[in-house]
Order: C-alpha cells, then structure tokens, then sequence
C-alpha cells in the first residue's frame, strides 16, 4: 500500500469516527430533549445537506412559516435553533442573555486568523475586557468626536459622485473605506484603487466561509486541517483557504497600523484614534493591542456592512424615486440651503430617519445576524435547548414578517408613520442584533448611515435609467451579500430647485487640501 493510500484511509478512518461520535452523541440526547420543530433530516447527517449555499435565510424563512417560529436542525450532530420573531429572540437572548451570549466554535474563527474580532470572541473574561475597550472608543459621546471626519469623507463622497456617477460602487467602497481608516488610522486613501481598501475588501470576504456551517464543521472536527497538504481532496481546499484568509487577516491589522507608526516617525500630520492613542506614554500593552484590535474590526464592518447598506439605500431610491420629495422638502425647509444636513438636525428630519429605518429594514445586511451559543441546557415553553447549541436570529424573517409590516417586499418609508403623521416607536433596528452580544460599533454605523442618506438626498435625485427612447428601464433587485450592480440614473437637486445652493456648498465644503479622488472600477 502505497503512503499516499495509507494516508487517505486515516483521514477516512478519522472522518467516519469524528462523525460516529456526534451521531452517538445526538442519539443518547434524542430522546431526553423536546427539540423545537423543523424539517426531518437523514437520521446519519442530519440537515446537514439541507442548509442551503445560497441566500439560506430565506430558506429559514419559509420553513419558519411551516414549522413554526422557532425551529430546529440538526447539523451531524450539532444543534441549530433558529428564531424568526423579535419577541422570542428578546425573550432568549436579552432575558436570558447570561446563558446565550457564547459563540459557536470560536476556535474555528482562531485557526483562520479571525481571532482579533470581538464579535467572533467566545464569551467570557477576554471578550468582557474587549468589551469594555470598545465601549469606551465607541460609546455615543466618543462617536460624536469622529463626525466632523464623517462629515470630510461624506463630502468627498459627494464630490466624487457629482463627478463620476456612472462610478458610484466605486465611490461607495471609498468613502465606507475611508470613513474607517481615516477614523481608526488618521490614513486619507488616495483611489479607490489603493491597496488597503483591497485588502479590507478581500477580507471580509472570507467571512461568510468562516461563519458557514460547512466550514465550521471540518475546522472544529479536524482542527490539524491548516497542516494538511494543500493537494488532499476536501481538506486541501480548506487547508488552503485557512492560509489564504490567516495572511490576510495579519496584513488588515497590521499594514494601517504600519502606516501610523510611519506617520509619527515622520512628524506626518495625524488625528486617528490609533495616533492618539500611540502618543500616550502609559497604555498598557493588553489595553493597546485590543485598541489595535478594535480599528481593524471597525475596518471590516465598514467595508462590509455600512458598504451593503448604503448600497440598499441607493438601489430603494432608484427604485423608488416618488419618496425623495418628501425627503427633499422636509431637508428644504429645516436645514435651508446654506449648508448640508448635520447629524443635529436628525431630531428635526423625521422622514429621513423613516426612510434611514426602511433601508435597514427591507435588506438587511447581515440577513442572519451572527450566531449565540447556549451555555447550558435550557427550556422555551414546551421546547428543549441543549447546552452548546447555535442559536440563530433571522434577522430577514423578523423584518418581512407579515404579521407586522404590511407589504413587507415593497420598500415603503411611511409605515413608519402612525395614523397621526408622527414616527411610531419601531426604531430598533434589528440588524444590529440581541443581547450582550449587540453591535459594539452600532453608533459608528448608525451615523454613518444616517449622515450619508441626509447629505446624499440633500444634493440629488436619484432615479431610473432610460433607453434611447426615453423609456425608464427597470431596475432587477439583485442581492447576494450587497446589492448587485445596477444601472441608475443621478441629478442634482439644484437642477429642480433653482435657488438651492446645495451643490456649490456641497463642492465648496471640501477643503483645499483634499484632492478629489479618481475611482478605478472593480472587476467582480
């Protein structure tokens, strides 16, 4: 026999084994627990070949409507409950938040170099004293302190957008980019071609492997798999992308960081948080590197999930076009025509903050929020919920829920209106997740959004595209993980509104320093 078939049959031997224990395992619990409904599975793999590749909340979504709103699947093993109403969610994962407030196989997230992000971080004393770390730098006061740099990259954004329309994916990917490293590291990026916002976007786009099922299963059961050649069919793939994904998650953390040090040492002008924080002789080293860990988490949230929204925002507009002027006549007659919305207006501009809720609402950038983990057994009225179980909110279910939004498919601000015209009180925006475990960065993101929305709609009217003909070409709502590239069509308010000056302090607010940045388009 040869080495390499001797070496295959271990790892089968392994594979049969590792499986034969979950099996074990879930047959001596099978019949001691409830197990809330879901789909029947093979009674050796479970649900394992049920879960969906592709769009799988939506899947989730549907069986919800069949077997009820909170529901279970049994991965080799491995038990998924997932919850599709806010209610039962709250009643889990805030009630109960000491018990739920784990990770799945956080160590999975370690061995592909994820370990420095917070919300992947078991829960425990290491994830408490990250916490209280990114309280500080990203409670609502010190948020405050970064909105005169949102204002600067927002405005860019804008310039770039007169300019250049045809390039907004690109100008987007810039300014979420830019909104970050220019917050975090005091680093202006000179294109949309510059090799940090690459980086950040190649990373995060690891993610949805290392948060798969399927990933989680192989790195949990075979945690050598980064030692196996990359040659070995099944395992070498993932062998290869755990070395891939561990490069570039080092390079993200410390290539900005790199350049901060390099600024300093030049006497180069810089007011990121990192630069204030590196001037400060008595941080503790602890305290510092989970600063240093907080700024590269804040990079890839802003590369990924602010990207997504603002993206959502663009696409409901153009879609949408009927509900900018209101928008536009509410911004009109509370901020004026000498400047650009700013986050104080927010109170005095409520369709902006309903039209803010329904582009988090109809897309949800994280469609299935992040996984908890239940720490110990547990019941929910008549159901069992074994200790060590993924507990998953469904975030899209939740917000196109028949039962409470009306039309749930059809991007509509004014639900948020009562029958009076005032805001009703459904402002949690359930992206940002449940318990403990809510977004650590929500306050950063939330007037990202905002900020953006207001300034954006301020200047232009966003619509669709016509043929040759003059005829408007519908718009497909394409999503995977962000909206895919569509066609559109952008004029600025000025041009409906002769005596606005919002352009000229659009183009004017941007400082001399700054030089209008060239974007470069993405190939996909």
């Amino acid at each position: 026999m040869s080495a390499l078939t001797s070496l295959a049959c271990v790892f089968l031997l392994y594979i049969a084994l590792a499986i034969a224990k979950k099996i074990l395992n879930h047959s001596r619990q099978a019949g001691a627990f409830r197990y809330p409904p879901g789909p029947p599975g093979s009674a050796i793999t479970g649900n394992f070949f049920d879960i969906p590749q592709k769009k799988p909340w939506l899947v989730y979504a549907k069986w919800a409507k069949q077997y009820g709103d909170i529901m279970h699947l049994d991965v080799l093993g491995d038990h998924i409950i997932m919850l599709s109403t806010p209610g039962i969610a709250n009643d889990l994962l805030e009630k109960r938040s000491r018990i739920y407030s784990s990770r799945s196989h956080p160590e999975t997230a370690e061995l592909a170099g994820w370990g420095f992000n917070i919300t992947l971080l078991a829960y425990g004393d290491l994830w408490r004293k990250n916490r209280k770390t990114y309280q500080q730098h990203l409670r609502p006061a010190a948020v405050v302190e970064l909105r005169p740099t949102m204002r600067k990259c927002i405005a860019i954004f804008l310039k770039n957008l007169l300019r250049t329309p045809d390039h907004f994916m690109s100008h987007l990917d810039l300014l979420s980019c830019s909104l970050a490293l220019t917050s975090m590291y005091g680093v202006k990026l000179d294109s949309a071609d510059d090799p940090l916002l690459r980086l950040a976007k190649a990373t995060t786009h690891t993610l949805d492997t290392v948060l798969s099922p399927h990933y989680q299963f192989l790195a949990s059961s075979f945690p050598f798999i980064r030692f196996i050649p990359q040659w070995v069919p099944v395992f070498g793939s993932t062998a290869r992308f755990i070395s891939s994904t561990r490069k570039l998650c080092h390079d993200l953390r410390e290539l900005p960081f790199n350049q901060v040090v390099k600024d300093l040492e030049s006497g180069s002008d810089n007011d990121g948080l990192m630069a204030r924080v590196l001037r400060k002789d008595t941080i503790p080293a602890e305290e510092f590197n989970r600063i240093k860990d907080m700024a590269s988490m804040i990079l890839v949230a802003s590369a990924d999930t602010t990207l997504s929204s603002l993206g959502t925002f663009f696409l409901a507009m153009a879609r949408n076009p009927q509900y900018q002027e209101r928008a536009w006549r509410e911004i009109n007659a509370v901020v004026g025509s000498s400047r650009l919305p700013t986050y104080e207006d927010r109170k005095s501009l409520p369709y902006i903050e309903a039209i803010y809720r329904e582009v988090m609402r109809w897309h949800p950038a994280v469609p299935l929020g992040v996984a908890h983990t239940s720490s110990e057994d547990d019941s929910y009225g008549d159901y069992d919920i074994p200790q060590g179980s993924a507990v998953i909110s469904n975030i899209w279910a939740m917000t196109h829920d028949e039962r409470v939004y009306a039309d749930p498919y059809t991007f509509n601000p004014e639900r948020f209106f009562d029958a009076n015209g005032r805001l009703n009180n459904d402002d949690t925006i359930l992206a940002f997740g449940f318990g403990r475990r809510v977004c650590v960065g929500q306050h950063f993101a939330d007037a990202t959004m905002w900020l953006t929305i207001a300034s954006v709609l301020s200047c232009f009217e966003i619509s669709r595209p016509k043929d040759a003909k003059g005829n408007e070409i519908e718009i497909e709502e394409k999503y995977s993980d962000g909206p895919g590239a569509f066609r559109w069509a952008l004029m600025p308010v000025i041009n409906s509104a002769p005596s606005s000056g919002w352009i000229l302090t659009c183009l004017n607010y941007v400082p001399d320093d700054v030089d209008l940045l060239m974007p470069v388009m993405f190939s996909p």
